[in-house]
């Protein structure tokens, strides 16, 4: 790399985070509960970038509606926290970062992450990150990819190719979230990886590949970096992954090993595998008194009210605020719909 100034990241946090109802709502997503201790997502995702990036290298890319909260919520300059019009994937929010960085630094690499994964510790984190900017300087998109823990459902995967350098690997192929038996073969083949979410490349890379196979995108962001209103167009963005829009396409791409434990956090079961359980497997906050259950996670807020809980397995049992949930954990998927059918009902 040229110099560390040149290095940049993008948190992308425009989600709302819908799998942790009653405890995420429209106005506090997931990336701004406090799941893991005294701290929301966001702050712990700003927190272990420091000190590889310096507070006015770090941007937010998040949904307009949640600006201000994160402006209070972060230690970088407010002008860092952008807001987007109307959510529109991760391809329209890449360009836009793009754009953004590419006004300040025209030799600017780049790392873009999302706001609510759990990654720990820290300083590999960090060490992995460099190794990945060195490697973006050979004119490559790269990508970290996690090394399977079981044949989950739940996650993309991307199929391994042939070395290129070091750790990392030539990617063949995306796969969309696979179903039990195609995550089983890809699990035991040990060619796959999980894919992260995560990226670095540099800005003049992104940019000639978003132009050769999202061409209309990089009409924008160029309008964008060239000082355009990003507000007057984003909306009418088409809204389609960065995956799709280029990783699944681009011959660029490669694929770097991630030596740290990742979780994504995407539902309450998820959560429940990361916190301390007790002997039956009940991962418990709050007034809960389970009895004769097991492997349940039992999450209530009020401090004035009692949950008993009898005979019950694999479930969620959720009270916070307003909304109490009560859910099969094998049918938490579902969630998201619930969600949809409140925001349809009289219940809001």
């Amino acid at each position: 790399m040229d110099s560390p100034e040149h290095l940049y990241a993008v948190i992308m946090a425009g989600g709302r985070g819908e799998r942790f109802w009653p405890a995420g709502r429209r106005r506090r997503p997931k990336q701004m509960l406090r799941l893991l201790g005294q701290h929301t997502m966001i702050e712990e995702t700003c927190q272990r970038l420091f000190p590889l990036i310096a507070p006015e290298r770090l941007l937010v890319i998040t949904n307009r509606d949640y600006v201000e909260q994160i402006r209070q919520l972060l230690p970088i300059p407010g002008e860092n926290v952008i807001g987007e019009p109307e959510g529109r994937n991760t391809a329209p929010c890449v360009a836009l970062a793009t754009a953004l960085i590419r006004r300040r630094d025209r030799n600017a690499t780049m790392i873009l992450l999302p706001a609510d994964h759990v990654i720990r510790p820290a300083k590999i984190f960090q060490e992995t990150l460099l190794a990945a900017a060195r490697a973006a300087q050979h004119d490559a998109l790269v990508t970290l990819g996690i090394t399977p823990r079981d044949p989950a459902t739940g996650y993309g995967y991307i199929e391994l190719g042939e070395p290129v350098e070091g750790d990392f690997r030539r990617a063949l192929s995306f796969r969309e979230k696979p179903d039990a038996e195609t995550a089983r073969k890809f699990f035991l083949s040990g060619k796959y990886r999980w894919n992260s979410g995560i990226f670095v490349w540099r800005g003049d890379t992104i940019a000639g590949e978003l132009e050769r196979y999202a061409p209309e995108l990089a009409r924008r962001m160029q309008n964008w970096a060239d000082g355009g209103d990003y507000t007057e167009d984003f909306a009418t963005c088409e809204p389609v992954s960065i995956d799709r829009a280029v990783m699944e396409k681009s011959r660029k791409v490669i694929v770097g090993e991630a030596p740290f434990y990742w979780n994504d956090l995407g539902s309450w079961s998820s959560l429940r595998s990361i916190l301390p359980a007790d002997a039956d497997g009940n991962v418990i906050r709050g007034r809960v008194l389970p009895l004769s259950s097991a492997d349940n996670i039992l999450i209530n807020d009020d401090e004035k009210t009692l949950i008993g809980v009898i005979g019950i397995r694999d479930a969620a049992i959720i009270k916070s605020g307003d909304g109490i949930l009560v859910c099969a954990l094998s049918e938490e998927q579902r969630v998201r719909d619930l969600v949809r059918r409140i925001d349809d009902s009289d219940f809001v």
